[in-house]
């Protein structure tokens, strides 16, 4: 049995998807499973190009409709068993070591956030606005955070990074992914966790690739701006009463004025 399932929703171009599954088979780290959910991709290379590889840690699956984001990241959950789990965007990649020092570095913690780098298109590291603008509100010093001054950072504007998250198994199935949400269900997750007592593992260490550019799925998505802003606003209400409620109120005024949320609506 593995120690880690790695789940992959997938639904974007072969040729970055094909990065990814490569980026997983060459962790340096080898007990892994990986499983590939296709949500009716139209396209069946995806589908050649793993039966081609003929490695029976890797398991796919396609849709026989697509379900969409949040649907799809639900089903993947249903297939981790593993201690610990990374949902991976589909043409997001790890670096070598990735897996090795999230299993090190999470402990007892919820989840992990490894440093990160960001990669356009054609695998060009860049830093663009919103990256320079997590960069600042991120932890200056690896290690473990939790509690009120978590919640209150990452509401001042979501500085984590979901596809490079390890995630305790069992923590992020007991909360699962809310429908109600198709840009924003990440966020509520995390400040779910992180209201409920749980912790995270910070480190600087830059073991993952995040790929950002025009025409990706989640930029697609997120560039729904109407959606997203009443989404976020509707998440960051619902969690400043949350806070209020547990006596969190430096948090529950962040959340409140979701200061990053609101100067990005502003100016889109």
């Amino acid at each position: 049995m593995s120690n880690v399932d790695v789940l992959l929703p997938y639904w974007g171009e072969f040729n970055l998807f094909k990065k990814t599954v490569d980026s997983v088979i060459a962790q340096t780290h080898k007990n892994w499973r990986l499983f590939i959910f296709d949500d009716c991709y139209p396209s069946d290379e995806a589908k050649k190009y793993i039966a081609g590889l003929d490695d029976n840690r890797i398991t796919y699956y396609r849709h026989k409709e697509n379900i969409g984001i949040t649907n799809n990241f639900n089903y993947a959950l249903q297939s981790a068993t593993a201690p610990h789990c990374v949902i991976i965007g589909c043409d997001d990649m790890m670096l070598p070591n990735y897996l090795e020092e999230a299993i090190e570095n999470i402990g007892d913690t919820d989840f992990y956030q490894p440093g990160v780098e960001v990669i356009d298109e054609h695998d060009r590291i860049y830093f663009p606005l919103a990256d320079k603008i997590k960069r600042y509100l991120q932890p200056k010093k690896t290690g473990i955070y939790a509690g009120e001054k978590l919640a209150q950072s990452i509401c001042m504007g979501n500085w984590l990074y979901f596809p490079s998250i390890m995630w305790k198994t069992k923590t992020i199935k007991k909360y699962g992914f809310d429908a109600k949400y198709k840009i924003v269900e990440d966020l509520v997750l995390e400040l779910s966790i992180i209201r409920d007592g749980g912790s995270l593992s910070y480190d600087k260490t830059v073991t993952f690739q995040y790929r950002r550019f025009a025409n990706s799925l989640s930029s697609r998505e997120k560039s729904k701006g109407g959606v997203r802003f009443n989404e976020e606003a509707d998440v960051y209400r619902y969690f400043s009463r949350e806070f209020t409620n547990i006596g969190w109120r430096k948090a529950s005024f962040a959340a409140r004025l979701h200061i990053t949320s609101a100067i990005h609506k502003l100016l889109s």
